[in-house]
């Protein structure tokens, strides 16, 4: 294969990058390059819309993609969709046309929201917020009431479960989503087979709506929760690893 692409983790809400951190260690080990984005949606100051959110993803990807690295971009829940909006301008191909070296070169999902343009995560809930949403006062942050064992069941090690939650900005649920990144990228998605919070029938579903608008989704899979960064990390990595283009046997 080709010279390994730099690795950025985009995380979903509450938690911010340290979920990926097994994950991260065991590619590092590998060879790769690896960098998380830490979304100011989870930061003290809260957003108006997933925007802040979007430009920092982009800052590093430019980071690497600058040094003529190619990038693969991994997301997770809420970071599939400020993530693939984040993807314009920025997958080798848009940068060829402008004479630039380096690039998004693929996407990968792992229990992400996969959504069209027009969408907002909020219509994808139903257009209310879910029962185990906890607003603040103001509504401008939400907190998940959900007991962590629902989303770490898989987890058998109890010592590396986050333990800092962090209040995310409400109204980045309410944007809409401008660019849909997975119909210009070639992406893998990371089926988590028994995720409790994004149901392996909804992840499929997903797939299956972005295939039939043109997109090149491969899917691989692995038996774990919501947060298999955490729970399945060696098994994660080894799909990222797969997805960057090294052959790889299955265990």
């Amino acid at each position: 294969m080709s010279a390994k692409p730099a690795i950025v983790f985009v995380p979903g809400a509450w938690i911010g990058p340290n979920e990926f951190k097994r994950t991260a260690d065991s590619l590092e080990a590998a060879g790769y390059e690896v960098k998380g984005v830490d979304l100011p949606s989870g930061g003290s100051v809260p957003l108006q819309d997933f925007r802040p959110d979007v430009e920092a993803i982009q800052a590093t990807i430019r980071e690497f993609a600058d040094q003529g690295k190619d990038v693969l971009l991994v997301v997770h829940s809420y970071g599939g969709i400020v993530g693939s909006e984040a993807v314009k301008g920025l997958d080798k191909v848009s940068r060829e046309k402008e004479g630039l070296r380096g690039g998004l070169s693929r996407l990968f999902f792992c229990s992400a929201f996969l959504l069209p343009e027009n969408g907002s995560l909020i219509e994808a809930f139903g257009n209310e917020p879910p029962r185990w949403f906890q607003l603040s006062e103001d509504q401008l942050t939400v907190t998940p009431n959900i007991p962590p064992e629902v989303i770490f069941s898989d987890v058998e090690d109890l010592s590396v479960i986050p333990r800092t939650i962090r209040p995310h900005s409400y109204r980045t649920f309410f944007s809409k989503i401008t660019y849909a990144g997975w119909k210009y990228v070639p992406s893998t998605f990371l089926l988590c087979t028994k995720d409790a919070a994004l149901p392996l029938t909804l992840q499929q579903a997903m797939v299956d709506q972005a295939r039939s608008l043109g997109a090149h989704v491969q899917t691989d899979e692995v038996a774990a929760n919501h947060n298999a960064f955490v729970s399945k990390p060696e098994e994660v990595a080894l799909s990222i690893r797969r997805a960057a283009g090294e052959r790889l046997d299955y265990q």
